[in-house]
C-alpha cells in the first residue's frame, strides 16, 4: 500500500501539472494541443520535468511516447501499465487524455516516493496523437508504440492543417521515427493496461457517481460523405406525387433508423447510438421556393455489439432501397468506414470495481467510445477503463473535471494497479 499522505501529495502535484499544461495550451475558450505539434511537445516537456524532479527515470520510443518503469521484485514478470494521451482536438478541453496521463504519473510517483516494491513492475505512459482530426486517424501514438499497424503506412499520413507527413512532424520534434524499432510494449511484457479517462457522455452525471468502469468500447459503421440526389423543382408548382425531394428522403431514412433504435432500446439494448452529424442542402442551389434536389449528410452508427451493428446496417440498406423506389431519389452513401467493437478484460474490470468499492462507490458499468485502451486490447493486452464524471461533455471547451473526482480516480487506479502488481 502507498501511505495516504504520499499518494495525496502525488495527486495534488499531478493535478497542478495538468492545470499548468492546460494554462500553456489555452486557445480561449478552450485548449489546443495538436498531435505532434509544439503544443503537444510542451506537454511532454513538462511531464519530463515532473519526472526528473522526482528522480524517476524515463525513456522515449522512436515516436516520442514517454514511458516510466518501476521494476518489480521478480525479474521477467510483465508490468502493470497505465497512461493516456497528451494531445487534444482543436479548441477542446484539457482533461480528455491528460487526466489519464496525470493519474498514471501520480500512482508511479507515489509508489516511488513511498519505496513500494511490487512483484510486477509498475509502468506509466504519456502517449502522443490519439485524437483523429489531425491525421484523419485516431490512436496513432499507441499504434506506433505497439507496432499495431505498419509504421511506414502511419508515417505517410498527412496532417490536415499543415500538409506535412506524420513522419516529418515526429522528426521535427527530435524523434527518429524508426519503422524497424522494436516495440517497447508487448503482450509478453505488459500484464494489463488500465486507462483512466473522463466520461464523454452523461451517464455518471445522471447517476451522481464520480466514477464508473467501461463495459466495452463501441465499434462503429460510418458514412462520412453520403449524398441523396433528387430533382429540383418549383416549391409551389410541383405536387407531392411528382416530387423527388432529397430532404424528405434523408429525413425518412433518419426517422426509419431512429425507429429501430427506439425498438432496440425498449428491449434493453442501451449501447447503440445513431447520429446524422452533417445534414445540408447546397447553398448555391437551395432556396425557399425550390424543392431540394440534393442533400449531403453523414451517418454514424455505434454499438458495443457486432450483431447490433449488423442489424443497423441491414436496416439502412432496406430503407435506402425502399425510399429510392418510393421517392424516385438516388442515395450515394460513399465510403463505409468501420471499426469493430472492442471487448475489455473482465479480470481488469474487476480490479477497478474493487477499487471503487473501497472508495464506497457502487460499481457501475457504462459503454465508452474509442480510446488508446482499444489498441492495447486488440494487441492482446488485457485492458480496462476507469471513467470519471464530466458535466461539460467532451471535445469542447466546457469539458470539466472536479479535483475531488480526479483524486477518487487516482486512488481507485492506485489500488487496482497495486493489486495487479502483487
Amino acid at each position: 500500500m502507498i501511505p495516504a499522505p504520499i499518494l495525496d501529495t502525488a495527486i495534488a502535484e499531478t493535478w497542478a501539472l495538468m492545470k499548468e499544461i492546460g494554462r500553456r495550451s489555452e486557445t480561449p475558450p478552450g485548449h489546443t494541443r495538436p498531435a505532434f505539434s509544439e503544443q503537444e511537445e510542451m506537454a511532454a516537456t513538462l511531464v519530463r520535468e515532473f519526472l526528473t524532479a522526482r528522480g524517476l527515470p524515463f525513456e522515449h520510443d522512436a515516436f516520442g511516447n514517454i514511458y516510466i518503469l518501476l521494476p518489480g521484485t521478480e525479474a521477467g514478470l510483465p508490468a502493470v501499465t497505465s497512461g493516456s494521451h497528451l494531445d487534444t482536438v482543436a479548441n477542446g478541453g484539457n482533461y480528455d487524455g491528460m487526466a489519464g496521463t496525470a493519474a498514471a504519473l501520480a500512482v508511479v510517483a507515489a509508489a516511488h516516493a513511498a519505496g513500494v516494491r511490487t512483484r510486477h513492475g509498475l509502468r506509466a505512459l504519456a502517449m502522443r496523437a490519439e485524437e483523429s482530426p489531425w491525421f484523419n486517424m485516431a490512436y496513432l501514438g499507441s499504434q506506433l508504440l505497439l507496432n499495431y499497424r505498419p509504421r511506414a503506412e502511419l508515417g505517410a499520413r498527412l496532417r490536415v492543417d499543415t500538409g506535412r507527413t506524420l513522419e516529418e512532424h515526429v522528426k521535427a520534434l527530435g524523434y527518429p521515427f524508426r519503422t524497424d524499432a522494436e516495440p517497447i510494449l508487448t503482450p509478453a511484457n505488459t500484464a494489463c493496461f488500465l486507462e483512466l479517462h473522463i466520461e464523454q457522455g452523461p451517464l455518471l452525471i445522471e447517476r451522481d457517481l464520480p466514477a464508473g468502469v467501461a463495459s466495452a468500447i463501441r465499434g462503429n459503421i460510418r458514412y462520412p460523405a453520403a449524398r441523396c440526389l433528387g430533382e429540383y423543382g418549383h416549391a409551389s408548382a410541383v405536387p407531392r406525387q411528382s416530387r423527388r425531394d432529397a430532404v424528405m428522403a434523408v429525413a425518412e431514412l433518419a426517422l426509419g433508423l431512429d425507429e429501430l433504435w427506439a425498438e432496440l432500446h425498449a428491449k434493453g439494448d442501451d449501447n447503440l447510438v445513431v447520429t446524422l452529424g452533417r445534414f445540408g442542402t447546397d447553398p448555391a442551389h437551395h432556396a425557399l421556393t425550390k424543392v431540394p434536389g440534393e442533400v449531403s449528410f453523414s451517418l454514424a452508427m455505434g454499438a458495443t455489439s457486432a450483431e447490433t451493428l449488423a442489424i443497423m446496417r441491414a436496416r439502412k440498406d432496406e430503407l435506402v432501397a425502399e425510399i429510392t423506389a418510393k421517392r424516385g431519389v438516388c442515395f450515394e452513401m460513399g465510403a463505409e468506414v468501420t471499426a469493430e467493437p472492442v471487448a475489455l478484460d473482465e479480470g481488469a474490470i474487476t480490479l477497478l470495481e474493487a477499487g471503487l468499492r473501497a472508495e464506497g462507490i457502487a460499481p457501475f458499468r457504462l459503454p465508452t467510445v474509442g480510446h488508446d485502451a482499444g489498441i492495447f486490447a486488440l494487441s492482446g493486452i488485457p485492458s480496462a477503463m476507469l471513467m470519471l464524471r464530466n458535466p461539460g461533455g467532451s471535445h469542447n471547451p466546457k469539458e470539466h473535471l472536479e479535483e475531488a473526482d480526479y483524486a477518487v480516480g487516482c486512488r481507485v487506479l492506485a489500488a487496482a494497479m497495486l493489486k495487479a502488481a502483487g
